[in-house]
């Protein structure tokens, strides 16, 4: 009788250590389970902070002329306005610029965030996307008027341009 309690007893002690060994690899098996869905869901909010969004800017035209001898084209004007950081805020510098009709105005990302430019009037301007450090974006200006712009990132980040004739 003592055998038959005995022999009970390790089988208990085995099904005890079988059981033990089966949860904890579950439980290993949850944990990595876990930590993979909270990469993810950190790896998904980081890149909806970041923007993503795109804008595609209107493709500028050139209208063909007639003429019997090839004629130099006339460079553009380029003016630069940077994207800068002073005293922990983002800027354009300048925040105001007047150009002539026909001159081509760079934005150069001078800062370590990504930044857009916008035109306020929609459809007017903007950046394809996100400009990077030391990334750069052009258009030429060929319509006169008045054409403020912000940064869709940080929306604080205004500037107007003045285009005359």
């Amino acid at each position: 009788m003592c055998s038959i309690f005995v022999s009970e007893a390790r089988l208990k002690r085995k099904e005890d250590f079988l059981m033990n060994t089966y949860l904890l690899a579950f439980a290993r098996r949850m944990r990595w389970f876990w930590k993979v869905m909270a990469l993810a869901t950190i790896a998904g909010l980081l890149l909806a902070a970041c923007g993503g969004g795109t804008a595609t800017a209107p493709a500028p035209t050139a209208t063909p002329t007639a003429t019997t001898a090839p004629t130099a084209t006339p460079t553009p004007t380029v003016v630069m306005v940077k994207i800068v950081e002073k005293n922990e805020k983002y800027s354009f510098d300048p925040a105001s610029l007047s150009i002539k009709m026909g001159t081509q105005v760079e934005w150069l990302n001078t800062t370590d965030a990504p930044h857009t430019v916008t035109s306020d009037t929609g459809g007017t301007f903007a950046s394809p996307s996100n400009i990077t450090q030391n990334q750069n974006f052009k258009f030429t200006f060929t319509t006169a008027g008045t054409f403020p712009y912000h940064c869709n990132i940080h929306p604080y980040m205004k500037a107007t341009i003045t285009v005359t004739s």
